[in-house]
């Protein structure tokens, strides 16, 4: 039997209601324990004047996708792109994410026809736990549900859907925009229908996120609002939180461990490119069943993209763009984009989209609405989170970095235990996974972190540079009780599962929709639908109901 107790420690646990405790953890198993089954062979950690969080989460990233092939791909000759992102190897990767304290990472866009692939990543992802979430936004097997709204019909189909490639969720992301359905041509407004299909872009984020509620799935719809950096994603943004107010749709968490929210926005500070957020900021005030992820820029020498936008890739091409892009299309499912670009502070958009991470994580007063997230890669390297953990919690260092940026100061910070909520328990909340993350009470995951630090001796105000300096140098992570990092030593040769989960459908649906879907790919599509089953070993896989 496997057993650790981390004695001494400050605990900050916000899921739980700690805040700076003295307390002991003791983990058998890989789970927390309030006690051991026996006092033989038991490994201890001394956490005298350090504190004990739980491990960092990673709610929003692009890891397993097949487009980060391609910027590889892309960025094989290129050194500055090598210098700064060693290759994005899977290994790599990994480092990056514990080194800054994480033990779980979602895949936030995955098309169904791809997910054998991302698996294939997810398993050669070394120590950490994952998932991916399905885009099924322009996927016409779906067209009729869509058109007429036939929830059960629908939920029935991406709940086997999802059971057969290990999906975790719904990812909703410019609904029937791929070129194939639009003629080339790009549309201005989500009420405008397309000339292929008897319905509106807005009808579909309306959609999925009834399906996604009809299912119970353990997170809710996870939307991308078509437009980010770019003018129509400010109006785009405000139509769809709207309209998917106006539904009056409830989550009903069964513990404090699950979701509240019905919506979650992700990457939010990419829409409002003036740097006017006060709308967005009300509607969340206003609206708890509401989330969203910060995607946080932190201007690197460069940074990969991924994405299935095209009106950003039309705008990168229209300006003085310096890489090559990638263009894909999947069959019936939707464009893919990938190429290299680079932030710039002297840009003002850019400089607005840094302001506005910055401004909805100070400004949104209900902090478990909130998930800290870099869009990595696309936005900011995981080993940025240490100097934008400073932003957030002293003026004096967002200041400093902002010298020059010609924007309005925020006087107010975030606290240390804020931070916790936003960059762990919030994230392990939103995704439903509470029971199991961010959360250090008796049946949790042994997933934590040991800093060398005590936020009750240390004014973060005057100090940051010395907690940039300890986030950055976590003494101690620690997954399912054993230790993958130990002062400047990592531990890779273990795997991490690879979350999924399907819901609850009707299962007097079940047999007629499926076949009915199978006749529809057997008919208009080059594979069959039960080529997407993965069949890889169930031991790779954990289950989230």
């Amino acid at each position: 039997m496997s057993k650790l107790i981390v004695r001494n420690g400050t605990v900050f646990d916000p899921m739980n209601k700690i805040e700076g405790e003295k307390k002991d953890i003791l983990i058998e198993n890989g789970v927390i324990v309030e006690k051991f089954s026996n006092q033989s062979e038991i490994q201890e950690i001394d956490a005298n004047n350090k504190t004990i969080i739980p491990a960092a989460i990673d709610m929003h990233s692009h890891i397993a996708s097949q487009e980060l092939n391609w910027v590889r791909l892309l960025g094989s000759n290129d050194k500055l792109f090598q210098d700064n992102w060693k290759g994005l190897t899977l290994r790599n990767i990994a480092k990056q994410y514990i080194n800054n304290g994480y033990t779980f990472v979602l895949d936030a866009n995955i098309f169904p026809t791809m997910v054998k692939h991302a698996i294939f990543n997810l398993n050669n992802l070394p120590a950490i736990d994952s998932g991916f979430l399905l885009n099924v936004s322009n996927l016409w097997p779906l067209e009729l549900e869509f058109q007429k709204g036939m929830v059960k019909q629908a939920s029935t189909f991406l709940s086997n859907l999802l059971s057969i490639s290990k999906g975790f969720g719904i990812k909703v992301y410019n609904p029937f925009e791929s070129e194939s359905w639009n003629y080339q041509k790009i549309r201005e407004d989500l009420n405008q229908g397309g000339r292929l299909y008897n319905f509106k872009p807005i009808d579909i984020y309306e959609n999925l996120t009834k399906y996604v509620e009809n299912l119970g799935l353990p997170h809710s719809i996870h939307a991308h609002v078509e437009g980010y950096e770019n003018s129509n994603g400010q109006k785009n943004l405000m139509t769809v939180l709207n309209k998917i107010k106006s539904l009056g749709l409830q989550s009903n968490p069964s513990t404090n461990y699950t979701r509240s929210q019905i919506f979650h926005l992700a990457h939010a500070s990419s829409y409002n490119i003036d740097g006017n957020n006060t709308e967005l900021i009300q509607f969340f005030n206003d609206n708890v069943n509401f989330d969203l992820d910060l995607g946080f820029i932190a201007f690197d020498s460069v940074n990969p993209l991924m994405t299935n936008d095209r009106i950003l890739i039309n705008s990168l091409q229209k300006s003085n763009h310096d890489y090559k892009i990638i263009r894909a299309a999947a069959e019936l499912e939707g464009d893919t984009y990938s190429t290299i670009r680079k932030f710039d502070k002297n840009n003002k958009i850019h400089r607005n989209l840094w302001k506005n991470a910055l401004e909805l994580a100070l400004s949104i007063k209900n902090k478990w609405q909130i998930q800290l997230t870099c869009n990595f890669p696309n936005y900011s390297k995981i080993s940025n989170i240490p100097k934008i953990a400073t932003w957030l919690m002293s003026q004096k260092a967002r200041d400093e970095f902002s010298t020059g940026f010609n924007i309005e100061s925020f006087n107010n910070s975030i606290t240390f235990n804020e931070f916790v909520i936003i960059s762990r328990s919030s994230p392990a909340k939103s995704l439903g996974i509470g029971k199991h993350k961010g959360n250090l009470e008796g049946g949790a995951d042994g997933d934590l972190n040991i800093l060398n630090l005590n936020p009750a001796k240390l004014d973060f105000e005057k100090n940051h540079q010395v907690l940039e300096k300890e986030l950055a140098n976590i003494e101690y992570v620690i997954k399912g009780g054993k230790i993958i990092k130990n002062g400047d030593k990592i531990d890779l040769n273990s795997n991490g599962k690879i979350f999924w989960a399907s819901g609850k459908a009707e299962e007097e649906e079940d047999k007629f929709v499926l076949s009915k879907k199978r006749d529809f790919y057997r008919k208009y599509y080059s594979i069959f639908y039960d080529t997407l089953k993965v069949s890889e070993n169930e031991d790779l896989f954990r289950k989230i109901k």
